[in-house]
């Protein structure tokens, strides 16, 4: 049914799918779909009839796979044809890390996004692909992490929605890059967020002296490049471009070309998590990270979102209904999400297997039934 609200979550053992009316006020849960394989993102394809549905779905015996239904989320393809680097590179896909729907204008058309960094692209609804070699083979992908870029992924995939050329990528450990052409030139975008608060400045200077061989090159910040966490196009204003940093939350008002740093008023400069609503009133939401030196990157004490209802000049701290005190959660890269439905729901799934739900904006939270595996990934949308 068209007036569906559907929220999938895709878990390292697999993905379920919650399904509510417009109220939301009470769900249901599914089955688990894909048992077995770590599902890194999931997608809804509303470009046909029925929605269709897209899921990165990695397992460790039975391969790597941008899986596909069209039957109403039951029965799962996983075959992807050609989904995989030129030998000559020397790289072999790892994860299916993300995958995003093109546009009604161009029908069939979808991405996919993996780790080793690469982006492929399918003309045929996922069935078959071939990488995106202008951006693969970039000169820039000598500095993405590890060797042939062994530890870097591809995470962000946005289009924008008046011009199926316009595309933005982001790489973790490599940077966000754009290209105006459909895939044929791209060019670097996120060393304009150059993080201003003091703790990130300080931070990237220490990093700096433990590491001084590091080949930088001038006058571009190293973290800027190396550590664009999440990256979301603004679909109301496609001009504007919201991104969470390893050093900060930082806006764009003209398509990357500068940035403003948006990180005072929370609580830290580190996190994964952004969503930003799809209809008005406009609102961004993050899940902010303590960050220390010992890797306990959670929230501490209390799991908490923070929205901006004003481009980031204040930000609220929303935890009525969601866990804690003495809760030490976090929230995976893209467990965070809206669904654009009037009043915006949003949706944070934790590494605990919980799935928490607001209908009023983050105003309230309820848990959604069931405890699922360690959450990866959660979008919400209508289908």
């Amino acid at each position: 049914m068209p007036d569906q609200v559907k929220v999938l979550v895709g878990t390292r053992k697999g993905a379920f799918i919650y399904t509510s009316d417009r109220s939301r006020e009470s769900w249901d849960i599914s089955e688990p779909i894909l048992p077995g394989w770590a599902v890194y993102q999931m997608a809804i394809d509303g470009r046909g009839d029925a929605p269709r549905f897209y899921a990165a779905a990695n397992h460790w015996a039975w391969g790597r796979s941008v899986a596909k239904s069209d039957a109403g989320a039951k029965d799962w393809d996983v075959r992807s044809e050609g989904l995989g680097f030129p030998q000559d590179m020397g790289v072999t896909v790892g994860n299916v890390w993300h995958v995003t729907p093109g546009l009604a204008s161009e029908p069939g058309v979808v991405y996919a996004g993996t780790q080793p960094a690469g982006l492929f692209r399918s003309d045929d609804w996922g069935a078959s692909w071939k990488p995106v070699d202008e951006l693969n083979r970039s000169e820039e992908r000598k500095y993405w992490l590890g060797s042939g870029g062994g530890d870097s992924a591809l995470h962000s995939i946005e289009v924008d929605p008046r011009d199926a050329r316009r595309i933005y990528v982001a790489v973790s450990a490599g940077g966000g890059y754009t290209t105006r052409d459909g895939g044929t030139t791209w060019e670097i975008f996120s060393h304009a967020a150059i993080p201003q608060t003091m703790s990130a400045r300080q931070f990237v200077k220490e990093l700096m002296e433990m590491f001084p061989e590091q080949e930088i090159r001038p006058g571009i910040d190293p973290m800027a490049i190396d550590e664009m966490h999440n990256m979301r196009l603004d679909q109301k204003n496609p001009d504007r471009i919201w991104a969470q940093t390893h050093v900060g939350v930082f806006r764009s008002d003209d398509q990357g070309v500068t940035f403003e740093d948006v990180t005072e008023g929370l609580p830290s400069f580190h996190g994964f998590p952004l969503a930003v609503t799809k209809r008005g009133p406009d609102a961004t939401y993050v899940v902010p990270l303590e960050f220390q030196e010992n890797n306990f990157r959670v929230c501490p004490g209390q799991f908490a979102v923070y929205r901006t209802a004003d481009l980031g000049k204040t930000w609220e701290r929303l935890t009525t209904g969601l866990p804690g005190p003495h809760d030490y959660q976090s929230a995976y890269r893209e467990a965070l999400d809206t669904d654009g439905v009037e009043r915006e729901g949003v949706y944070v799934g934790t590494t605990n297997g919980e799935v928490h739900a607001s209908a009023d904006g983050g105003d309230h939270w309820q848990r959604l039934p069931g405890t699922l595996p360690p959450i990866l990934s959660v979008t919400a949308g209508v289908g």
